[in-house]
């Protein structure tokens, strides 16, 4: 987890469902604000369905605050930056 990457998500003014994607994405970030969980992953861990973390990553993608990298066959990476 980055410290630094979480304490810039708290700082952010984001609508809940956002701020708690944002907030779980940093929790498994590393120092460079790279992570790789998967979509149930993140479901899992904010309390919500699948397609409303799709949405919210596309949101956060859409307000520059995250970064999103498909890899075919394995996922997604994610870039936080906020």
């Amino acid at each position: 987890m980055s410290i630094r990457i979480m304490s810039e998500v708290w700082d952010i003014d984001l609508p809940d469902s956002e701020k708690l994607v944002a907030l779980a994405l940093a929790d498994w970030c590393n120092d460079q604000g790279e992570c790789w969980p998967s979509v149930p992953q993140i479901a899992r861990k904010c309390s919500k369905s699948e397609r409303t973390v799709q949405g919210v990553t596309a949101s956060l993608e859409a307000k520059g605050h995250l970064t999103r990298l498909m890899i075919p066959g394995r996922g997604c990476r994610y870039h936080l930056h906020p």
